[in-house]
């Protein structure tokens, strides 16, 4: 006897989107051996703009997750709208 698709076996189950307790456990050991003073002092001796933005965007996605594309935007009377494109790419 299976389950009706959108039916579950446990209805009260882990919340959509909670990480399972290992990966939680990974990523807190993983924040606790990164040194972000290390990194910052890096960062402060980037010396050239265009080098220190490259940096800075490319530790962006380990911090604030990769973006998703959205599909399109509908700009309301005034809004300024601003493109970004990836370098190298």
């Amino acid at each position: 006897m299976g389950f009706k698709k959108g039916e579950s076996g446990n209805p009260e189950g882990r919340p959509k989107g909670l990480l399972n307790k290992a990966t939680n456990e990974i990523r807190e050991h993983i924040s606790k051996a990164i040194d972000t003073d290390k990194i910052k002092d890096k960062l402060n001796q980037i010396s050239n703009p265009t080098d220190y933005i490259n940096a800075v965007s490319k530790l962006l996605t380990y911090v604030a997750g990769k973006v998703k594309p959205i599909e399109e935007l509908k700009p309301e009377r005034g809004d300024v709208i601003i493109n970004i494109i990836p370098y190298g790419k």
